[in-house]
């Protein structure tokens, strides 16, 4: 029965890792040594690196107090292609004259100056690294340097030094030259402007000659003619008359209107009249005196009270003159105020009609004439100042690159690659890499049966036995004891299958050549014969015998000599030296007679019937199913037939086909043999559960 398939476990590719050990560690030893010769081999690397801080455009000293620059988060990257550019490294190049050096450090020497300098210079562009420290405008310059051997640590340290001041200059020279370019254009802006204000000036003289204007210049810096100035003027005294006007207008229509009593109240904050503040403050102090008078309980008709009362009537009257003076005195302001807003306004008339015949004449063109010149001065002005400005700026030092730390000789020890540590970890880590990925690769390849489970699931067959390497015939004395104990394993799985069941007749053959079926079936009947069986021998693979070589007797007579009625069966029989165990070899045929068809016959059935008569046991060595049609007639003629296939050493395919023959042609096929498994390294468990797990109960059963 089928089994069905069952997850890989842990285990299985453990067993994978074991079974191809040795692949894995040829890779493993291949890559490490390989890995360890090209680390020793290789030219040691010395790096020295400088440090530089790079600022964008900025001067020392800030001569105007203008802060022209604005943060560019993409400067530093600029600069790190600048450092790395082309122009940098060719210049560098030159001045350490390395094309000398590195030309015959590394066998260019040969070429053109021309392609020797280029070779040089993309050697040095590969050997150079530029980093940035995190939230920071410093910058390291790296090189690493392997020619000419024993100076390239200096090399290193001398171009990396090299590169800073490179760029450093280069920095300063570009930012002269771009000064200078922009300055020489802004001085030609300037005198450009210079004549076009010239120019202009003469336009406005002309202009003012033809039509005979006068020229002021007011107070405010500004020139007009005379009727403008006026206009202006009495513009100004007119807005302020105007606002003269409303104040006394209203503060007459207030006065008017109020009562005597909130006016006494008022009018000292809006006359501001002394004499009537006096009058006032008299008045306020004589009722104080009439006051205190009648609480001192004085009559009317008392002389002091009686002249308090003319005073304070004397007072009023003199205050009421003063508030009528007031009153007219007010209303006589604002009359006044209105007269002079009205001869302002008739005169601002008569200047408007002046003004717009002048304007409709040439003071229109003239004031015209003087805007444009008054524009042309100011951007002249401007011109000139920031011409002068950037002057005086590029005198000013600017301090964009500076090296912060020049870089220092590496130690002769203090190389950076190759890093021998690491790179025999990386060899050891690919190495296992390699060796088990192949062995995988490898085992993924390999087609053949591997497992017990393999061949029982591919094959629908039960694997009775599991033989190891190594193994002997049971006959020579150097055999080991423990290789007896799969054979007595494979006895009693014979003896106990329901499909050998009170059989004798067995037949072992196997899938192709060289799979060990001939020995299996030697150390099976000495097994058998071992443990007081009658047991008997016929090596019918009368193409390929093996079983004479085991045993080391003669192969002149035998199974073929029976068959083609030579002999008697009796006459081929040979008795070995291993009691119990009974030997027929293949024979052969005289005259070069051909065996093909000899078992195919009735003499062959007869033989088999005349054996299983006189023996308990009856093992057939037949030939290969996949070899020649002889292992299809046995294999039909015998009462079962054990398959030894291989372990790892053919496809699948092949094993498969043959048990498929085998029950093609009726064949009863009792199980399968694993032979030749490596217990050291793989399947040990395999070879210990069919060694023990039937060696009890096939002990019970002997006799």
């Amino acid at each position: 029965m089928t089994e069905q398939q069952e997850p890989l476990h842990f285990l299985d590719y453990w067993h994978v890792i074991q079974s191809r050990k040795e692949v894995v560690i040829a890779v493993f030893l291949l890559i490490v040594v390989t890995g360890v010769l090209v680390t020793f081999g290789m030219s040691k690397y010395y790096r020295a690196s400088c440090l530089v801080s790079v600022q964008q455009k900025a001067q020392n000293l800030e001569v105007f107090n203008r802060d022209m620059s604005r943060y560019d988060p993409l400067f530093l990257r600029t600069q790190f292609q600048i450092i790395q550019s082309r122009p940098i490294i060719e210049e560098t190049v030159r001045k350490l004259n390395l094309t000398e050096r590195l030309s015959k450090a590394y066998g260019y020497d040969g070429k053109s100056p021309e392609e020797a300098f280029d070779k040089t210079c993309l050697i040095f562009a590969s050997r150079m690294r530029v980093q940035q420290y995190r939230d920071t405008n410093l910058i390291e310059i790296r090189v690493d340097m392997a020619e000419p051997k024993g100076s390239a640590p200096q090399e290193a340290a001398a171009a990396a030094n090299m590169v800073a001041e490179v760029y450093r200059n280069q920095n300063l020279s570009r930012f002269k030259q771009e000064k200078e370019r922009a300055l020489a254009a802004l001085y030609s802006s300037l005198q450009e402007q210079i004549k076009k204000v010239n120019t202009l000036e003469a336009a406005v003289e002309e202009v003012r000659q033809k039509y005979k204007i006068d020229n002021l210049n007011s107070y405010a810096g500004s020139g007009g003619s005379l009727h403008k100035l006026s206009l202006t003027r009495m513009e100004e005294l007119r807005i302020r008359t105007v606002l003269e006007l409303e104040d006394k207008k209203s503060r007459w229509l207030k006065i008017k209107s109020m009562k005597k009593d909130d006016l006494l109240a008022v009018a000292p904050l809006l006359v501001g009249d002394e004499a009537l503040q006096t009058l006032v403050a008299n008045k306020r102090s004589a009722e104080v005196e009439l006051s205190t008078l009648k609480k001192k309980m004085l009559g009317p008709r008392h002389p002091d009270v009686q002249k308090v009362e003319a005073v304070i009537a004397e007072l009023d009257i003199k205050i009421d003159d003063a508030l009528k003076a007031m009153k007219i005195g007010m209303m006589a302001n604002y009359e006044a105020a209105n007269s002079k807003l009205t001869a302002l306004n008739d005169m601002m008339d008569i200047s408007r009609a002046k003004e717009r015949a002048a304007e409709s004449g040439g003071y229109r063109i003239f004031q015209k004439a003087k805007e444009e010149l008054s524009h042309a001065k100011r951007i002249r002005d401007a011109l000139e100042s920031r011409y002068i400005q950037e002057k005086i700026e590029l005198r000013i030092p600017r301090t964009t690159v500076e090296i912060m730390e020049r870089a220092k000789i590496p130690e002769k020890d203090n190389y950076v690659s190759p890093n021998i540590l690491v790179n025999i970890l990386l060899s050891i880590l690919l190495g296992l890499s390699a060796g088990v990925g192949l062995a995988y690769f490898v085992e993924y390849l390999d087609t053949s049966l591997k497992t017990v489970e393999e061949v029982e699931r591919f094959m629908g067959t039960p694997v009775i036995a599991v033989i190891p390497q190594k193994v002997k015939p049971f006959n020579d004395p150097t055999a080991e004891v423990s290789h007896a104990e799969p054979y007595r394993v494979l006895r009693s799985n014979i003896q106990f299958s329901a499909k050998f069941k009170d059989c004798k007749v067995l037949c072992v053959t196997s899938g192709s050549v060289g799979e060990g079926k001939s020995l299996t079936m030697f150390n099976l009947a000495y097994i058998n014969a071992e443990l007081g069986s009658r047991t008997v021998i016929i090596d019918a693979d009368l193409h390929r015998p093996r079983q004479h070589k085991i045993m080391e007797v003669s192969n002149k007579c035998g199974l073929a000599n029976i068959l083609i009625g030579e002999v008697t069966i009796d006459d081929t029989i040979i008795k070995t030296s291993q009691e119990n165990l009974d030997f027929i070899s293949s024979g052969k045929v005289e005259s070069g007679g051909s065996v093909h068809g000899l078992l195919d016959s009735k003499r062959m059935i007869e033989l088999i019937a005349e054996l299983r008569e006189r023996y308990d046991v009856v093992l057939f060595d037949a030939p290969p199913m996949m070899g020649v049609s002889d292992a299809s007639v046995i294999v039909r003629d015998v009462e079962g037939v054990i398959m030894v296939v291989q372990h790892r050493k053919y496809p699948r395919t092949v094993s498969k086909r043959a048990k498929d023959m085998i029950e093609s042609v009726g064949g009863n096929l009792v199980g399968v043999v694993l032979n030749n498994i490596n217990i050291s390294k793989e399947y040990s468990y395999y070879y210990h559960q069919y060694s023990y797990s039937y060696s009890q109960p096939a002990t019970g059963t002997e006799k």
